[in-house]
């Protein structure tokens, strides 16, 4: 069982395993979403939208990895317990405060990478289509 450490693990296992399939699912919708465009040769602006599925994954692979929820920052809360289900208020000012940098910290970081992906799958759709 994980510890909570204030700005750095704010859930446990069982979380992650939540956040993991979190990433999952989103990467299964960003994959569809692009199988569509490219399949039906649908417009590539639609390509765009791939940035909201996108971040998803992100956040939720990095929530698993980080072990840490931005949403349980917000609220103040925490459960390293191995089932999930032991939440905790965070016991001080100071821990929120260093929680919620590392929310956003994983906000950033998931928005980059969305971003940057998104940039090269425009790119790759792009040069694939040029006759």
């Amino acid at each position: 069982m994980s510890e909570y450490q204030a700005g750095e693990c704010n859930i446990g296992e069982a979380e992650q395993r939540r956040r993991y399939a979190l990433g999952g699912v989103a990467s299964v919708a960003t994959l569809v979403l692009i199988t569509w465009v490219l399949a039906t040769d649908g417009p590539m602006w639609v390509l765009g939208f791939s940035v909201i599925p996108l971040f998803g994954a992100a956040e939720g692979f990095f929530q698993g990895r980080f072990e840490f929820c931005p949403l349980f920052a917000s609220l103040g809360i925490y459960d390293v317990s191995t089932e999930g289900d032991d939440r905790r208020e965070v016991p001080s000012e100071a821990d929120r405060r260093a929680d919620a940098r590392q929310a956003w910290r994983i906000h950033a970081y998931s928005a980059a990478l969305a971003v940057v992906l998104t940039l090269i799958l425009y790119v790759v759709a792009y040069l694939a289509h040029i006759d």
